[in-house]
């Protein structure tokens, strides 16, 4: 795909929003990263993301990540026990597997914990809760020291919640800035972990296959618990596509970041932010930018062929 073919699959996705939403979805509310490869990543490493070709629109603007953050926790979890930072047992992992598979905000809330040593508890005095959030600030300050580009202007500071924070960690959102991320810093973490460049890629890949999701949907046609494919990009992708991905929703944001792997060969790795109650309200547009997606990427293999 050359630039005046992402020109045309943007025109027909923001196109899509505005119509769908009667305006109330705007080209402005809309973040999208795409990078195509011709295989795939987990056979073929192109190396990092910045060597190869992608194609973004408003890719750099900070926005409420909702549960996307949650891979950049498990990003910090491989990095740590890589690191001999953290040793991680068996409620470790069964939290992360939650925290991805079925989007667990308890889970969330617990790893980051165990990340950084600052647990959610009761409220602080002002000392306590300085050095509270001086430790909680763990993994960012760890991935603001990676000094990455990709990663500028990104907030991984607290945990996801149900409903609200309590305690220490509702006083918290008074002292530190929210979590935000962009659409590149998801585009790039996904590309690394596809082609094999963080810690445990294997296991983290296997955390966000959304097959299982697709075939029990399949077979009962009832969304199993924690279903990150039905309302999302992977919705509108046949089932003949590989995919593996981290969604996230609000009642103000719908977000998915997916890496897929067609029948026909090509890959590629998408991030669609959305900042809008409506598209938060909404689970018809994302399937159909999935659908508009994939079948560029297709022609684009088409047409290289």
């Amino acid at each position: 795909m050359d630039k005046a073919g992402f020109g045309i699959l943007l025109d027909r996705i923001i196109s899509l929003a505005v119509e769908r939403s009667d305006g109330k979805l705007e080209a402005g509310d809309i973040g999208i990263a795409l990078a195509i490869h011709d295989r795939s990543l987990r056979a073929a490493d192109p190396g990092p993301l910045s060597s190869v070709p992608s194609f973004s629109y408003r890719c750099d603007v900070p926005v409420y990540p909702a549960s996307v953050v949650k891979l950049f926790c498990l990003h910090a979890f491989t990095a740590f026990e890589a690191m001999g930072r953290f040793t991680p047992n068996d409620e470790d992992r069964r939290a992360a597997r939650a925290m991805i598979a079925l989007s667990s905000n308890e889970a969330t809330a617990f790893l980051m914990g165990r990340l950084t040593g600052a647990f959610d508890g009761p409220c602080l005095d002002n000392d306590a809760l300085t050095e509270w959030l001086r430790d909680r600030h763990g993994v960012q300050d760890w991935l603001t020291g990676l000094r990455r580009p990709e990663f500028r202007d990104i907030n991984v500071l607290h945990a996801t919640y149900e409903d609200s924070p309590y305690g220490c960690a509702y006083q918290a959102r008074s002292r530190s800035p929210g979590n935000r991320l962009t659409a590149r810093a998801c585009l790039a973490l996904m590309h690394d972990i596809a082609r094999g460049a963080a810690a445990s890629p294997a296991w983290m890949m296997e955390l966000m296959d959304r097959s299982r999701e697709r075939r029990d949907f399949a077979e009962t046609g009832i969304p199993p618990e924690g279903d990150q494919v039905r309302g999302f990009l992977g919705e509108g992708m046949p089932e003949s596509t590989l995919l593996w991905s981290k969604a996230g929703h609000t009642s103000w944001t719908r977000h998915d970041l997916v890496y897929a792997e067609t029948a026909s060969g090509p890959s590629f790795v998408a991030c669609v932010m959305t900042d809008s109650r409506w598209s938060a309200a909404d689970t018809s547009l994302f399937p159909d930018i999935g659908r508009l997606i994939h079948e560029a990427v297709l022609e684009d293999g088409h047409a290289q062929a």
